[in-house]
């Protein structure tokens, strides 16, 4: 038992360092380099120093310790071309880069920043501009780190054509983040004064009573989401009320949520605008939707950037109706909402005071059932 926790102790302090990597079709990486190209074959070799051939089609993507990557659909057909590209990769100059890459998968999009938290959900990272932002971890293919380190959080079989589409656009920001450092003016220090720590601005906290009173306030904006979700499927309504309540729907939730919707063919995420809307189209001529159940199964929690963060989970009774007056379909979901209690200023009567403001954002789905 000792030996095996030793082992296993040896192996995360290796792979804890950037260390140049080959991910293979079987979904693993093993620490190793590209030696030569064969015809539709390549010869690898591993830490244990055995050059080893693979087909071709065993291999997704390489990464070399610096951060740096070559998609294998991108390698020339041509060996001799393929060649000089394997040799071009591995001596390639340090990235040297002072921020993170954070590849969103849809819309594929590439984020730089320094990340300054990680949990199993949310990454918190400050922008180019020094302004904090945050990504759910759902929405993440992967992450170069600026030390050369490297994350997939998808199937790499997946993440390797993303990979493909944004190395230029990976490659374009890099050398923004370079150039940027580089052409940042130095300021002079004065020999006699001795550089001041900049004081880290205390964030600002809740107290038992004002915690107690927010979590209730989440439960609460989960119940109006609830009640516009009626008045938005109700068909007696008119367009007017309908898109006023989507509106004030969109209202409760931060710019970028999402809900997940589950069917026969699988789960589906649509921005919450874009999901309010399809309510209204659904060819029902009677909608009743009902939330029960409504909880924290993880309550709010301070994270790095200061905010506040929690799950709510609720399950959610969905019914469509016929004209005769009879379901033509319903089903019961269970559902999980991500709250977010957000910081603000506001002056009164001259003096900065420290508000909240609940959001909600990414609705889950945990499992379906059909009635």
């Amino acid at each position: 038992m000792k030996y095996l926790l030793m082992l296993l102790l040896i192996f995360a302090a290796v792979f804890s360092k950037a260390q140049d990597r080959i991910w293979l079709d079987n979904g693993n990486p093993v620490q190793a380099k590209l030696s030569r190209a064969m015809d539709s074959k390549l010869e690898w070799i591993a830490a244990d120093g055995i050059p080893r051939i693979y087909h071709r089609k065993r291999f997704l993507i390489v990464f070399s310790s610096s951060g740096q990557f070559m998609v294998i659909s991108e390698l020339n057909e041509n060996n001799n071309k393929a060649q000089t590209q394997i040799e071009a990769f591995y001596k390639a100059p340090p990235r040297n880069v002072s921020q993170d890459i954070i590849v969103k998968s849809v819309p594929l999009t590439v984020i730089s920043g320094k990340i300054s938290y990680e949990s199993d959900d949310v990454i918190n990272y400050l922008t180019g501009e020094g302004n904090p932002a945050s990504i759910n971890k759902e929405e993440v293919a992967m992450v170069i780190y600026r030390d050369g380190r490297h994350e997939i959080l998808r199937d790499v079989v997946d993440v390797a054509p993303l990979l493909a589409l944004a190395h230029k656009d990976i490659e374009k920001k890099e050398k923004e983040i370079v150039k940027k450092a580089e052409d940042k003016p130095q300021k002079p220090v004065a020999v006699k004064e001795q550089p001041q720590v900049p004081k880290e601005k205390p964030k600002p906290f809740l107290s038992d009573t004002e915690y107690k009173e927010y979590s209730a306030k989440g439960i609460r904006r989960v119940d109006e989401f609830t009640s516009y979700l009626r008045i938005i499927g109700d068909k007696s309504m008119k367009s007017d009320e309908k898109n006023k309540a989507v509106q004030q729907a969109l209202s409760l939730f931060e710019p970028q949520a999402t809900v997940a919707v589950s069917s026969p063919k699988g789960v589906k995420k649509y921005p919450v605008k874009e999901y309010l809307n399809r309510l209204k189209l659904l060819p029902y001529s009677k909608i009743n939707i009902t939330w029960n159940e409504v909880k924290y199964v993880s309550e709010l929690k301070q994270e790095n950037d200061g905010n506040y963060y929690g799950i709510i989970a609720a399950q959610q009774v969905f019914e469509g109706f016929a004209a005769n007056g009879k379901v033509a379909y319903g089903d019961i979901t269970k559902k999980n909402i991500r709250v977010k209690l957000e910081s603000y200023q506001k002056t009164i009567d001259g003096k900065d005071t420290v508000n909240w403001e609940v959001l909600l954002g990414n609705i889950g789905v945990e499992t379906s059932e059909d009635k």
